[in-house]
């Protein structure tokens, strides 16, 4: 699909769709989402240019992403789509910039894209020159990334209070909104662990794949960003060339808050991993004590059930109570050293 945006009342605006006639009077930029092969053969007869492909666009070399070519700057930078449905996607974006005109092509369609049309359509946007919508582009972009590194850190202090919440607290509400009185802290405990721990290793998982994609976003459209400003910050104006470093600044910051951002996630997850060893080390503790509880009761009826015949007790009146009292026991006094002992 091919969109045109070209200048009305001062600013950009939607303009219609040219089909095989010639662009619209101040056409400043034309957008290319998922483009057949007709489409970008007509924009190149259009414009003189070469529209890149989707298998070139996917190259991860810098000097198949960033280079100049018969004046104009081709830059490919990877966006994330799809963190609104939680399917987060890196999608590569390729920018061909002139001194007139904005070519843009993308095989996805990512929300600061969405927004910006939808600012076009609905009334003129300022933006009068290519590199200014080039730079609002990318400054959406940026934006978007850091959005997303805000849910993400919020996510995190969800799952932190999560995992290390206070077990002496007050206990979980029924689904009526009646609290679950009089339940001691052990039951409510394992009830927490048994539904909640398997979750939120999924959610980490989630959360540590879309910070891995905004990761990429972010370092491709750093890189972008400098090879703007070394190619074409000459001809910028100075309220330009000050947006333009003022998003290097924020993709910097970005990248920092992305480190701090990787260490949490790692500190959550191996808490939990501890969290759920734990669990699994009480729960094999209950069968370890239930076996050496049981092993005294049994060696009581093993010796009883041997049919020797010089065994007092067999026929002795009160043999097989004598014999159950001391298997009952045999049981209870282990269970009151450990006790005793704090092992359970």
């Amino acid at each position: 699909m091919i969109s045109v945006f070209a200048l009305r009342d001062g600013g950009l605006a939607r303009a219609p769709d040219p089909g095989a006639g010639a662009l619209p009077e101040g056409t400043v930029w034309i957008d290319l989402h998922d483009p057949s092969a007709e489409e970008e053969a007509r924009v190149e007869r259009l414009l003189g240019l070469d529209i890149r492909t989707r298998d070139e666009m996917a190259e991860i070399e810098e000097s198949a992403r960033l280079y100049e070519e018969n004046g104009a700057l081709y830059m490919t930078a990877t966006v994330v789509a799809g963190a609104s449905e939680r399917r987060p996607a890196a999608a590569q974006v390729t920018f061909v910039l002139t001194r007139e005109r904005l070519v843009t092509v993308r095989y996805a369609d990512p929300l600061p894209f969405r927004d910006f049309e939808a600012q076009c359509s609905r009334r003129p946007v300022a933006r009068t020159t290519a590199d200014q919508v080039f730079l609002a582009l990318a400054e959406s972009v940026v934006n978007r990334v850091a959005d997303l590194f805000e849910a993400s850190e919020a996510e995190l202090d969800r799952l932190s209070a999560e995992i290390f919440a206070d077990d002496d607290g007050p206990p979980p509400a029924r689904l009526s909104g009646e609290p679950l009185a009089g339940k001691k802290p052990r039951l409510r405990r394992r009830r927490r662990q048994q539904t909640d721990l398997q979750a939120v290793l999924k959610r980490l998982g989630r959360t540590n794949l879309l910070a891995a994609k905004l990761r990429a976003s972010l370092l491709s459209v750093g890189r972008m960003l400098a090879y703007h400003r070394q190619g074409a910050g000459d001809r910028l104006p100075d309220g330009d060339r000050a947006t333009l470093k003022a998003l290097e600044r924020d993709a910097r910051s970005l990248a920092e808050h992305d480190s701090q951002l990787a260490a949490e996630i790692a500190f959550l997850l191996e808490a939990t991993l501890g969290l759920i060893d734990i669990e699994q080390n009480r729960i094999i503790k209950v069968f370890s004590i239930a076996a050496v509880l049981f092993l005294p009761p049994t060696l009581v009826g093993t010796v009883y059930g041997m049919n020797f015949e010089h065994m007092p007790e067999l026929r002795w009146l009160f043999g097989y109570p004598f014999a159950l009292l001391m298997m009952v026991v045999s049981a209870i006094a282990p269970y009151y050293w450990f006790k005793h002992r704090g092992w359970l």
